[in-house]
């Protein structure tokens, strides 16, 4: 099963298509949410602590005395701290530890960190936070995302937020190759992809479905297409099948993609990608260029009528 990618209304469901995954003895098991912002008004941004909460409760489901990790970095935008309170993770552990189970909230940004090399597309050296090199199970948790600089966000950039340093645009001029070679140590056991919600540009719309496999480029390829995108034409979902990361055609569970799918916008990455080659000083004049593209490009849209909330994945 580890070539397929299922598509399902319900996390349960979309799990359930995998068919039988075992976790293995005394099982440390880390969850890599994407929480790349504190805040999140319209649900398209973040993980919502209610599909994590539905994760810890399949695991658990499985071996109670599981020790599980939810780990997220700091950025430039974001305090994960603040992130854990603001979105509802600290209450999430919580209530967890009230109920005797082994919850704990990480900041991969305050863990000793190991030197690692390799022969990377791009890195040829990289430090990492041990605790992500540890665990017996690794579960990346990602949203269904548009990105101005990798035209989608999915399962395999969710784990570029592992890296500790909070500056990590100083890595965008090789993003692509970054991306994947991150994954290429960071392997994920499973790829779970959080569609209730998926963010197009700047609006929040309703995809209603979850993304789960093993294989983190092909899960991002069975993405792409939901979104309306070609996934040959996204590069680093290119390099990381070529590294072995997943295929860009696996076989589709459950729901068909033509049923599920929807036409996002494809994001302008002209402006963000030069902006990673040129001094300091000419940033701002970009910036303001990229923001007026933008802003002409989402007031020739249609309205949205896809926004709304989902509530609690079952």
């Amino acid at each position: 099963m580890s070539g397929k990618v299922s598509i399902a209304r319900t996390l349960q469901q979309a799990l359930s298509l995998l068919g039988d995954i075992r976790f293995g003895e005394a099982p440390s098991i880390a969850i890599k949410p994407n929480l790349c912002a504190a805040v999140d008004r319209e649900g398209g941004t973040t993980v919502s602590p209610n599909t994590v909460d539905a994760i810890i409760r399949w695991i658990l489901n499985t071996d109670g005395e599981a020790q599980i990790l939810i780990v997220e970095s700091d950025s430039v935008g974001k305090s994960v701290e603040k992130a854990f309170d603001n979105l509802g993770y600290r209450q999430l552990e919580r209530r967890h530890r009230s109920l005797g189970h082994h919850v704990s909230l990480v900041n991969l940004s305050r863990e000793p960190t190991s030197a690692i090399e390799l022969k990377g597309l791009h890195l040829k050296a990289l430090r990492l936070p041990q605790v992500v090199l540890k665990p017996n199970y690794f579960i990346s948790v990602a949203k269904a995302k548009t990105h101005s600089i990798t035209q989608i966000t999915g399962s395999l950039k969710n784990q570029f937020g592992c890296l500790p340093e909070k500056q990590k645009s100083i890595h965008h001029r090789h993003i692509d190759e970054v991306i994947v070679d991150v994954n290429s140590i960071i392997k994920p056991d499973l790829c779970i992809i959080d569609g209730l919600m998926a963010l197009d540009g700047e609006r929040a719309r309703r995809l209603g479905i979850f993304l789960c496999g093993k294989n983190p480029a092909s899960v991002d390829a069975v993405l792409a297409r939901t979104m309306g995108f070609d996934p040959a034409r996204v590069n680093h979902l290119l390099l990381a099948q070529r590294q072995s990361l997943g295929t860009l055609n696996p076989e589709v569970l459950g729901e068909r993609v033509e049923s599920v799918a929807m036409s996002f916008h494809r994001p302008n990455t002209l402006v963000p990608r030069i902006a990673s080659y040129v001094p300091d000083p000419l940033i701002p004049i970009l910036r303001t260029l990229y923001r007026g593209v933008s802003r002409l490009t989402k007031e020739a849209r249609p309205p949205n009528r896809d926004e709304g909330r989902v509530h609690e994945p079952r």
